[in-house]
């Protein structure tokens, strides 16, 4: 069979410069707080929509010093790639999940007595050592173990034979959408509260790996950061959101310039005229005013292109604004370009991102807060639902 260069009807470019750049000043940010901390950045949810092996790649080689992961899937997918770096679960293992973890050399974060038992058990027939974080509840009510119950597991992890406790964790529950940080600062005080008691009780001589923060706490207070700055959204050039950047103003502190990362692009498949008074798409929700052009996209909500776009959204093309009309269907968009001189059959069209006009100038972008705000939601979701099919590609 004939081999043949084919380009997709959509993909994502993920700016491995900006990656590079986002890591860079994070890790200025995290050393203000003492001495460069581990970087554990997250590449859960297809690293963010970014794709979970070239992202991974790029921020490794960006300086980042672990990955964090959902589930033992993606540890699978990493090790298979011939990632070796630390990689560190945040999600539920079952017992025989925890097994194979041992076997991928992943450490893990622990609340259960089973999925010790199981680990350190297989660890032991591999001549190994698991290490396992213990996840402290102080206020999230998600996942994890308050302070009496985080302390006897500590306990078992340090009489069970294979097994190594590495750190300690807690996760924040109302930093991001507020200015008012009361509550995490309380989640702080208790989270150091069970720390202390555990290293008191373990007659531990030299810290563990305490860890609390994420994207929105390295941000605001590096100082709490500790040995390991564990992370998410802020490595892909995203703000964790508005507040956190206006407490950062509030501090006193100048916010970090983050570049995002991802651009994801389409193509026009077709152009055609649509008379005034017809109507375009599924359900008859749009209606020409005017002798309308009309693009159709060969993408749709499969693509993870969300039908809450339909009527609202916008694409660009030739770096200009087109508005997205009627239903976005399963595989198929159309947007009006009408006054989008570039449009033609193969133009590009940037879904999310920024475009560069015909003459190479910086035209309009769309951001994933924008597009976010379109639908109701948050950035997190936008970029992370974006079909994981659609290949990603590093791009200088």
């Amino acid at each position: 069979m004939a081999h043949f260069p084919v380009q997709p009807n959509t993909w994502i470019d993920v700016d491995s410069t900006a990656l590079a750049h986002n890591i860079s000043v994070l890790r200025t940010a995290s050393q203000r707080g003492g001495d460069e901390p581990i970087l554990c950045v997250m590449v859960k949810g297809n690293a963010y929509g970014h794709g979970l092996l070239p992202a991974a790649r790029a921020l490794l080689a960006a300086g980042v010093h672990w990955l964090a992961v959902h589930d033992i899937f993606e540890v699978q997918a990493l090790r298979q790639a011939g990632i070796n770096a630390p990689i560190y679960v945040v999600g539920y293992l079952a017992p025989d999940q925890a097994r194979l973890a041992v076997h991928l050399d992943a450490r893990f974060v622990l609340y259960d007595v089973d999925v010790l038992s199981a680990a350190a058990d297989e660890a032991l027939k591999l001549n190994r050592v698991v290490r396992v974080h213990v996840k402290v509840e102080t206020g999230n009510n998600r996942q994890g173990l308050r302070h009496n119950e985080a302390l006897a597991l500590c306990r078992q992890v340090a009489q069970t034979p294979g097994a190594l406790l590495e750190g300690l964790a807690t996760h924040f529950a109302d930093i991001e959408d507020t200015t008012d940080h009361r509550f995490a600062n309380r989640q702080l005080e208790r989270f150091r509260q069970t720390a202390d008691a555990i290293h008191a009780e373990l007659g531990l001589t030299e810290r563990l790996l305490v860890h609390a923060s994420n994207s929105a706490a390295l941000l605001l207070w590096p100082d709490v950061v500790g040995r390991m700055a564990r992370f998410g959204i802020a490595a892909y050039g995203l703000w964790p959101s508005k507040e956190t950047w206006l407490s950062v103003c509030q501090l006193g502190q100048k916010p970090v310039e983050l570049r995002p990362a991802l651009t994801w692009k389409s193509v026009v498949a077709q152009i055609h005229e649509v008379p005034a008074g017809e109507y375009v798409g599924y359900g008859r929700t749009w209606r020409a005013v005017r002798p309308t052009r009309v693009a159709v996209l060969p993408i749709g909500y499969y693509d993870g292109y969300d039908r809450g776009l339909s009527n609202i959204g916008k694409v660009l093309i030739g770096g200009v604004r087109a508005p997205v009309i009627g239903r976005v269907a399963m595989n198929m968009t159309m947007v009006d370009v009408t006054d989008s001189p570039a449009a033609h059959v193969g133009a590009e069209v940037v879904l999310l991102g920024q475009q560069q006009t015909p003459d190479g100038s910086d035209g309009d972008h769309i951001t994933a807060d924008e597009m976010a705000a379109w639908l109701g939601t948050i950035h997190y979701e936008v970029v992370t639902r974006i079909a994981e099919r659609i290949e990603r590609r590093l791009v200088p």
